[in-house]
């Protein structure tokens, strides 16, 4: 069950209807409150920050209790991360949750119902666990990797992608949400009557699928730099190239609590947290081994 291996489109997950799952979710969700998340760990525990700029350049190290501190009472206790604040100066807990420490506790996060996502899969080393926390407007910059899933446990978590023969264009040296407020609303509207046929790049969005999942087919052992290339469909003579930077508004969603979203394999994307409290899972899988 669950998605399948290299689906090619971003999907949004809701709430599943299994009760056991639900009791899971409800007690991980109140293992990551704001009052009860320290306790997870030993005393004075300490975490890794990154920079969030697009290749979240810099770390920094300090407590968790001071790290969230930092997150609620940001720019004068509002708990926002500023759209004019540098990326390499922006700090913000994601990524760097492998430790021991990180291991045994999101051993209490229910992965997603995934075909290279199950319990097999997790002992093997095979999906990736990322826990993240953040404030009103932090987020990463414009980035790429491999596919997965990103979980929404508290407040509201906002999502930009581009597909793999489109690229988006921005500031590398600023987070997310000053893409958000400055290129964002310069870009074309995708129900605009002119300037944007969404007919069309629905089928060029379907051509890039089907030359991807044949390609994928042909050779799956095939290395993430070669699916940014040039892909081709013999059957129906299509070819998809990466047409450079787009004009057009991203693909976007927004994740809230108990909703999750499946992000393909090499797909631009950008987030924005909402709320002063939002807290994520994302689970990195293997699919593009096969």
């Amino acid at each position: 069950g669950g998605v399948p291996n290299l689906y090619p489109y971003p999907l949004v997950i809701y709430n599943e209807s299994n009760d056991n799952n639900k009791e899971k979710s409800a007690e991980f969700i109140n293992r990551t409150t704001l009052e009860n998340l320290p306790s997870n760990f030993p005393p004075n525990f300490h975490v890794t920050l990154t920079g969030s700029d697009s290749l979240s350049s810099h770390r920094r190290t300090i407590p968790l209790t001071q790290y969230l501190h930092e997150v609620i009472s940001a720019n004068n206790n509002t708990g926002q991360t500023l759209p004019n604040q540098l990326g390499n100066e922006t700090w913000y807990l994601f990524g760097e949750t492998f430790s021991n420490e990180w291991d045994v506790f999101l051993h209490h996060y229910t992965l997603p119902s995934c075909q290279s996502c199950t319990p097999v899969h997790r002992l093997e080393n095979k999906v990736a666990l990322s826990f993240g926390v953040g404030n009103v407007g932090s987020g990463v910059q414009w980035h790429l990797h491999g596919p997965g899933f990103s979980e929404t446990i508290h407040g509201r978590k906002h999502w930009v992608l581009y597909p793999p023969d489109e690229r988006p264009e921005y500031d590398l040296d600023y987070a997310s949400r000053h893409w958000m407020e400055n290129a964002y609303p310069t870009l074309e509207d995708w129900n605009k009557d002119e300037g944007v046929d969404s007919d069309m790049e629905k089928k060029k969005h379907d051509e890039f699928a089907r030359g991807w999942k044949k390609k994928r087919g042909n050779n799956g052992s095939m290395q993430r730099e070669k699916r940014m290339r040039k892909l081709s469909n013999d059957d129906d003579d299509v070819r998809v190239t990466e047409r450079g930077s787009s004009g057009k508004k991203p693909w976007e969603c927004t994740i809230h609590r108990g909703e999750m979203i499946y992000f393909p394999d090499q797909w631009h994307h950008a987030t924005i947290n909402l709320e002063k409290y939002t807290v994520f899972v994302s689970s990195f899988t293997t699919e593009h081994e096969g």
